[in-house]
């Protein structure tokens, strides 16, 4: 599904008005009334004990006063408050002003402090807040009245449903304007907006419900919107069934370097995801000290012992046995506990220089890289790259701060700086590939913030190329159910007790669900 800015979605708007000749009024009668029905679907009971809808003076104020119709002529008890004169309303929100207004809609203006005071009981009366003062339109800091009502809304116990756009929340960056509502339910409009997958931005949207507002398919079909969301069909593709007389050797050999002293887990939990994902063969190439203890713990996968320094990790010696484990595998996933000196920065350097085999680089082997970024460029191989924000900002050199406050351009800017795919992982996921091309993904919760769990990503997104999958669609199945099983095992056993053991072994059941939707016998299949 594409995610819109609020200038694609206003350019969509002229489009379906100018080429379509649906008019503006149309469009805004469709977004009011199947955010009405979705109201009345999620909170029929707080509807009955009466809504108040808050209305700005533009198209979102219009929008408000077609729910405000729409819920009173289902009978529930509906005022508007206006937080400007209605003479500055225009176009088709006047329209709808007006409608409410002559069907007895009670529409009061807030034009005094005695109109701020009745506006304060209102609220504290409501069973149910609208928030239509601002949608996605605004980028300034909400003053006066309207913060007052804002914060007096946040305050309440009473659900708020936001309007497209939680008021005070920037569309296209997610960072708050200022004071902001903090929806339980945000109704958006044709698409789904950046924003809403963006925090902060994403905690004051509540549950998102895109409602339909009659967009022609090949409008949308024919905009140039980049942003998506990662979806289960996104994955789907994977979980082909298999060719009966198919052997491990169809399904792709994995090799993982890693580990160091103190940190011999990393490479065996990526090895167990890249097993767990259905790779025919693994290989996990270790510093020779911690292979009996890799023997002992990694029974499916193969193992190799390494040249490796006095502190555990890999020595300069280790490239070429390296670069002779990597003959004939279809992927290298490098970096898991890894460890840092100049002879391991000599070693990535040189898998990325020899290699003609597909690369999956995380962790250590990211910050590794850091002085020398310029290498990935001179790739022979696809690469692909998950840092989380601290190692995104080794490689951009610029700080965490920075990289979260515009994550959609530090994955975009390091795509297109090394020709990698990058997934910069934290809360939400962003995948961007070089063209400029660029996906959220939904899944995940705090939870999966456990060591371990980016190796488990490492291992599928690995595990996905070695069986012929392309390294972005490995890499956005990857994310998707990584953070799909980080759902799943947080729903049983809460987020404090999730695990990357724990997601290991929830994505059997979940790869199974897959194969049986891939296959029709499932219970999700598209008709």
């Amino acid at each position: 599904m594409k995610l819109a800015t609020a200038a694609q979605m206003r350019e969509l708007d002229r489009r379906a008005i100018d080429d379509f000749a649906i008019p503006g009024l149309v469009l805004m009668e469709n977004a009011g009334r199947g955010a009405a029905e979705v109201i009345e679907e999620h909170f029929g009971e707080a509807c009955a004990k009466g809504v108040v809808v808050l209305c700005g003076p533009g198209n979102n104020g219009g929008d408000g006063f077609v729910i405000a119709r729409h819920l009173h002529n289902q009978g529930f008890d509906v005022e508007c408050w206006l937080i400007a004169p209605g003479s500055q309303l225009h176009g088709d929100a006047k329209t709808n002003y007006r409608i409410a207004e002559k069907i007895g809609i009670p529409v009061y203006q807030l034009r005094s402090e005695k109109d701020h005071r009745a506006a304060v009981d209102a609220l504290a009366d409501a069973g149910l807040v609208v928030d239509a003062l601002f949608g996605t339109g605004l980028t300034r800091a909400i003053e006066g009245p309207a913060a007052e009502l804002i914060a007096l809304a946040n305050g309440l116990d009473a659900p708020i449903v936001a309007v497209d756009m939680p008021s005070g929340v920037n569309a296209d960056t997610g960072q708050l304007t200022g004071p902001a509502i903090r929806a339980d339910l945000t109704c958006t409009f044709g698409l789904p907006k950046l924003a809403q997958f963006l925090f902060p931005g994403a905690e004051h949207c509540g549950t998102i419900e895109v409602v339909d507002i009659s967009l022609p398919p090949e409008l949308i079909d024919a905009a140039e919107i980049k942003a998506r969301l990662i979806e289960r069909d996104d994955a789907l593709p994977l979980f082909a069934p298999r060719d009966a007389q198919a052997h491990k050797g169809s399904f792709g050999h994995v090799l993982v370097l890693g580990g160091s002293r103190g940190m011999g887990g990393a490479p065996l939990m990526a090895a167990r995801a890249a097993v767990t994902s259905g790779a025919g063969l693994v290989t996990a190439g270790v510093p020779e000290s911690l292979l009996p203890a890799a023997e002992a713990a990694l029974l499916e996968a193969l193992k190799a012992g390494l040249a490796e320094d006095s502190a555990g990790r890999f020595s300069a010696a280790a490239l070429g046995g390296a670069l002779e484990l990597a003959a004939g595998k279809n992927v290298i996933a490098v970096g898991p506990g890894l460890g840092r000196s100049e002879a391991l920065e000599t070693f990535v350097g040189g898998l990325l220089a020899a290699t003609n085999v597909p690369l999956v680089i995380d962790a250590d082997g990211l910050n590794n890289l850091a002085a020398n970024v310029d290498l990935l460029a001179g790739a022979q191989a696809p690469v692909v790259l998950t840092p989380h924000p601290g190692e995104m900002a080794r490689l951009r050199k610029c700080t965490t701060a920075e990289v979260q406050a515009d994550r959609l351009g530090a994955a975009l800017g390091l795509a297109a700086a090394t020709g990698a795919v990058v997934a910069l992982k934290g809360a939400h996921t962003v995948v961007a590939a070089p063209d400029g091309r660029l996906w959220i993904n939904p899944t995940g919760n705090p939870g999966m913030a456990t060591g371990g769990a980016g190796d488990v990503l490492t291992g599928l997104i690995a595990g996905f190329i070695a069986q012929g999958a392309e390294p972005l669609a490995a890499t956005l199945a990857g994310v998707f159910l990584h953070g799909a099983a980080g759902d799943r095992v947080a729903a049983q056993v809460g987020e404090r007790a999730t695990t990357a053991g724990g997601l290991l072994a929830a994505l059997p059941a979940i790869f199974k669900e897959m194969e049986d939707a891939c296959a029709g016998a499932g219970p999700e299949r598209d008709e």
